[in-house]
C-alpha cells in the first residue's frame, strides 16, 4: 500500500480516541502562550520591562505566522508522525534550555523556534481535521471547535500558570511543559502509524526560502517597531526610523518576488477576490478590540489587588462565555443566517462589554463585579471569530483558498500588534491627561490637602506607628491613592475610545449594502488557519 493511503491512526484507534489525540495536540501547541499569562511574573523572573514581555509574545506569534506559509509544502515531504515528533523534540529541547538558563535573549530565541513548532503542529492538526469532514455541517462544527480551542487557550493556560506560580516559581512552567510533551510523545507513538502521509512525498524543490526569510524579517521588525515605538519616541528615534525604512524596502522586495515567481510563498492575487479585503479589515479590527482585555486584567491586579488565584473565576467566565457563544453561533451559521448580521451582533455585544467596564471601573470594587463583563467579552469573541474567519475564507476560490488563510492569520497578527501599540500609546495619553488634571487640583494652595494628609497620618498613629513613620507613610499612601485614581480614570477613558471605535465599525457595516447579503460557502479544499 502506498504510504499516503495508510491511515494516520492505527486500526485499533477509534474515532473518538483519534479526536481526543488531535485536540490534545492542538492544546499542547498553544502552550507557549502560558509564559505570557502572568507578565509580572515573567518581568520579575527575568528582570525585564513590560515591553520586553510583549515583544517575546510577538516573536513567538510572528514566527508561527511566517512558518505557516512554508508548512503547507514541508508537511508533504515528511511522514506525519515523524514530522510531529520533530516538533515535540524541538519544543522539549527549548524548554530544557530555558529551564536551565535564566537568560531573556535565549528565551526569545527559543520562543522563535517554538513559534515554528506551533505552526508545524497546528498545520498537522488542520490536515487531520478538515480532509475527513465531508459535509458543510461537519466543517462548520470543526471551525467552531478549532477556533473555540484557540480562543479559550489563553484563559485556560492563565489558570494553569496562576496555580504553578502560586506554589512554585516561573521557571517551573518549563518543567510542566516538558512533562506534557513527554506524555504527548508517548500518545503519538502509541496511536499513529509511522509511515502514514497526507499526500505523496513531494521533494522540497522550488520552495520559496528567500520569500520566507523576507516575510519573517518583515513580521519581526514590524512587531519591534509597534512594541518599542512609544518607548523610543517613534520617529524621533534613529533606530525606529531606520527599522521602518528598512522594513518598507523588505516589503517591496517581498511583493516583487511573490508576483514574479511560479510558486510564491503567498499568492498575492488573493487580494483581487471580492469581499476578501473586507474580511481582512474585520479580522484586523476584531483583534484590536480583543487586545484591550490586558488593561482589564491589569486593573484587577493593580487597583483591586487581585491575587492570580482570585482571578481564576474571571478566566472561567471568559471560557464559558466563549464556548457557549461559539456553540450558538455555529447553529446560526448552519441554518444559513446572514454572516454580516451575526458579525454586527458580535460587535454590539463587544460594545456592551465596554459600556459595562466604563460604568464599573473605579478605585473600589470586588472581583465578583467583573465576572459578568468578562463573560460578556467571552460571548463577543465567540460570536465574532468564526463568522469573520468564515466570511474571509469562503470568499476565495478553491485554487487559492490556502493563501486566503495565510493572509488572514497575518491580518490577525497585525491586529494584535496594533492593539499593543494602541494600548501603550492611548494609556500613556489618557493617564497623562488625568495626571495633569490632578496636578492642577492637588497643590499646596488646596486647603483639603493638609487635612487629608493629617487624617491618613492619624490612622497610621492609631495603628501603632510613631510620628516619623506616620508622616512618611501618609505621603506614600496619598501617592498610591492618586496613582490608582489616575489608572482608573485612564482606563475608563481608554474604554471610551474603544466603545466609540466599536460603534463606528457597526455603523460602517450597516451602511455598506454590498456585503449585507453574504452567506457561508465553505469548500472541502478550504483549510483555514
Amino acid at each position: 500500500m502506498q504510504t499516503h493511503k495508510i491511515p494516520v491512526f492505527k486500526p485499533w484507534v477509534s474515532e473518538w480516541i483519534a479526536r481526543s489525540v488531535i485536540f490534545t495536540i492542538l492544546m499542547t501547541c498553544l502552550f507557549s502562550f502560558a509564559f505570557y499569562s502572568s507578565p509580572a511574573a515573567a518581568m520579575g523572573f527575568y528582570g525585564i520591562q513590560s515591553t520586553d514581555v510583549q515583544y517575546g509574545m510577538v516573536v513567538m506569534y510572528g514566527s508561527t505566522v511566517a512558518f505557516l506559509a512554508l508548512d503547507s509544502r514541508i508537511v508533504k515531504y515528511f511522514a506525519v508522525r515523524k514530522y510531529l515528533l520533530i516538533a515535540l523534540a524541538i519544543n522539549a529541547i527549548c524548554s530544557v534550555v530555558c529551564f536551565q538558563f535564566k537568560d531573556w535573549t535565549l528565551f526569545v530565541i527559543c520562543q522563535f523556534l517554538q513559534g515554528i513548532t506551533c505552526a508545524l503542529t497546528s498545520g498537522i492538526v488542520l490536515q487531520l481535521i478538515f480532509p475527513r469532514l465531508q459535509s458543510v455541517r461537519a466543517r462548520v462544527i470543526a471551525y467552531s471547535l478549532l477556533y473555540g480551542s484557540i480562543q479559550i487557550a489563553v484563559p485556560f493556560y492563565s489558570i494553569y500558570t496562576s496555580v504553578v506560580i502560586h506554589f512554585f516559581d516561573f521557571n517551573w512552567l518549563f518543567y510542566g511543559f516538558n512533562i506534557i510533551l513527554v506524555i504527548l510523545t508517548c500518545i503519538v507513538l502509541l496511536t499513529m502509524n509511522g509511515k502514514a502521509r497526507f499526500t505523496k512525498k513531494l521533494p522540497l524543490y522550488q520552495v520559496d526560502w528567500i520569500g520566507y526569510l523576507l516575510y519573517v524579517s518583515f513580521i519581526l521588525i514590524l512587531g519591534y517597531v509597534f512594541v518599542y515605538g512609544r518607548q523610543l519616541g517613534w520617529l524621533d528615534s534613529q533606530l525606529i526610523l531606520t527599522l521602518g525604512l528598512s522594513n518598507f524596502a523588505i516589503l517591496l522586495l517581498f511583493i516583487i518576488r511573490e508576483l514574479k515567481i511560479k510558486r510564491p510563498l503567498i499568492n498575492l492575487q488573493i487580494f483581487k477576490t471580492k469581499n476578501f479585503v473586507v474580511g481582512l479589515l474585520l479580522l484586523f479590527t476584531f483583534y484590536i478590540f480583543k487586545g484591550s482585555t490586558g488593561l482589564a486584567y491589569g486593573y484587577l491586579e493593580v487597583i483591586l489587588g487581585n491575587h492570580p488565584l482570585s482571578t481564576i473565576p474571571i478566566w472561567i467566565a471568559v471560557i464559558l462565555g466563549t464556548i457557549l457563544s461559539i456553540f450558538v453561533t455555529s447553529r446560526f451559521v448552519l441554518i444559513g443566517f446572514n454572516l454580516i448580521r451575526i458579525i454586527i451582533v458580535g460587535f454590539g455585544i463587544m460594545a456592551v462589554y465596554y459600556a459595562y467596564m466604563i460604568l464599573f471601573v473605579s478605585v473600589v470594587g470586588e472581583t465578583i463585579d467583573f465576572i459578568l463583563p468578562m463573560f460578556i467579552y467571552g460571548v463577543a469573541t465567540g460570536v465574532l471569530f468564526v463568522p469573520i474567519v468564515s466570511f474571509t475564507a469562503s470568499s476565495a476560490s478553491p485554487k487559492i483558498a490556502i493563501h486566503a488563510s495565510l493572509v488572514g492569520i497575518f491580518a490577525r497578527f497585525t491586529g494584535f500588534i496594533t492593539s499593543l501599540a494602541f494600548s501603550n500609546e492611548l494609556q500613556l495619553f489618557t493617564k497623562s491627561a488625568v495626571r495633569e488634571k490632578f496636578r492642577e487640583t492637588i497643590t499646596e494652595a488646596n486647603q483639603q490637602l493638609p487635612v487629608t494628609l493629617l487624617d491618613i497620618q492619624n490612622q497610621y498613629m492609631n495603628a501603632g506607628s510613631d510620628m516619623y513613620t506616620s508622616k512618611t507613610g501618609s505621603t506614600g499612601y496619598l501617592n498610591q491613592m492618586i496613582s490608582h485614581q489616575i489608572l482608573a480614570r485612564g482606563t475608563r477613558d481608554y474604554y471610551d475610545l474603544m466603545l466609540i471605535g466599536v460603534i463606528f465599525v457597526i455603523v460602517i457595516l450597516l451602511l455598506t449594502p454590498q456585503i449585507q447579503n453574504v452567506f457561508l460557502k465553505l469548500r472541502k479544499s478550504s483549510i483555514p488557519y
